[in-house]
């Protein structure tokens, strides 16, 4: 069977709110341990990371996976709405700058009515932002929206690099993964070293780690959308057991097949 398209899980919200810098403000290095964005509403604002320096504008959007340090810089006030999200996102890079265009434009207007009509009022002005706890469900709509937008961005990057998009061909052809470096380099007609140094500029990531989160999501797709047991499901992705796959599954995710799968499809 062909295994369906790699898109994002829906990402889970855990903060959310107002970010805002007063003129000549500076914060010194930081990181987070989990996703964050910044929708730029108005004035400008400068964020240096290793990734390399970025100077937001009205109306643009910035995203940056967890562990980037990163300071910020306010040559002007600057106001923009900032969300903070769990999310296992692979294919993407470590920093996504996206300037002021038309689709950011609908992206932050779009942001923007999702919070002023489901969102609780009673949270909006709070300086220090509100953090989403375990029983509320009043962020689904703003998650599903943003898994969308971060979807967007990977199938433009996939379109951009053709390394990536042919890997995700050829899976889509053959049906499973790649199940080592060399491999995956060989479909794609480069030496092992020039792939992994394709992959690494393209996502941030090791060769060996992105084709590990590609089997990882096989494997989720074919736990929660088919009935095959973890026997079949790891002689597909080309486990050599049962055994093999559990321990790979549990380690990259943090669960057991059998539990992932029962807790998907309550």
């Amino acid at each position: 069977m062909n295994i369906p398209n790699m898109e994002p899980r829906r990402i889970q919200l855990v903060y959310w709110g107002y970010a805002e810098g007063k003129a000549g403000m500076h914060i010194p290095p930081h990181a987070h341990s989990c996703w964050q964005t910044h929708f730029t509403l108005s004035g400008s604002c400068r964020l240096r990371t290793d990734e390399g320096d970025f100077l937001l504008h009205d109306q643009d959007m910035i995203f940056l996976a967890p562990g980037v340090r990163h300071t910020l810089t306010y040559p002007e006030s600057y106001l923009c709405y900032s969300c903070k999200f769990q999310a296992d996102l692979f294919g993407l890079p470590p920093v996504i700058h996206s300037p002021g265009s038309k689709f950011t434009r609908g992206v932050i207007q779009t942001v923007k009515t999702i919070l002023e009509t489901s969102f609780p009022s009673r949270f909006f002005g709070v300086p220090e932002g509100t953090m989403i706890l375990p029983g509320d469900h009043y962020q689904l709509l703003m998650e599903y929206f943003l898994t969308g937008v971060l979807a967007t961005f990977r199938q433009a990057r996939m379109e951009q690099s053709p390394v990536i998009a042919r890997i995700h061909q050829l899976i889509e052809t053959q049906g499973k993964p790649f199940f080592s470096v060399a491999e995956a380099a060989e479909a794609c007609g480069c030496s092992r070293n020039h792939f992994s140094l394709l992959v690494r500029k393209e996502t941030g990531m090791s060769a060996r780690n992105y084709l590990n989160c590609l089997r990882l999501e096989c494997a989720r797709k074919l736990l929660l959308h088919t009935d095959q047991n973890i026997g079949e499901i790891a002689l597909q992705l080309g486990f050599s057991s049962p055994f093999h796959f559990s321990d790979f599954f549990k380690r990259m995710s943090g669960v057991s097949p059998l539990r992932f799968r029962k807790s998907g499809k309550e």
